[in-house]
């Protein structure tokens, strides 16, 4: 799953909606657009919420700095603390 959760509640509905689809089989959530590793971190606290350490996370390409809207959830999230993997490079992760 290619994402730029954070900004928008979409994709994190979008999330929350992939793992609440047994028939869907979600590998890898990428990050995308602006702030991506901030938005890794967004990604990775909720799957870790959900229980799904399973799914790897990607860093997708950084193009700028900016908080994203749920910026404020992940403040003192430790991304290195995620019991999953997490890709430093989630485009070469998701070819």
């Amino acid at each position: 799953m290619d994402t730029d959760i954070g900004d928008d509640i979409d994709d994190t509905w979008a999330l929350a909606l992939v793992l609440a689809s047994p028939e869907l089989d979600l590998k890898l959530v990428v990050t995308a657009v602006n702030n991506t590793p901030q938005k890794a971190k967004i990604a990775a606290r909720f799957l870790e919420h959900a229980g799904r350490t399973d799914i790897p996370v990607g860093i997708g390409l950084k193009t700028n700095d900016n908080d994203c809207n749920q910026s404020e959830w992940v403040k003192d999230y430790d991304l290195s603390r995620y019991p999953g993997t997490v890709h430093e490079d989630g485009v070469q992760a998701l070819i």
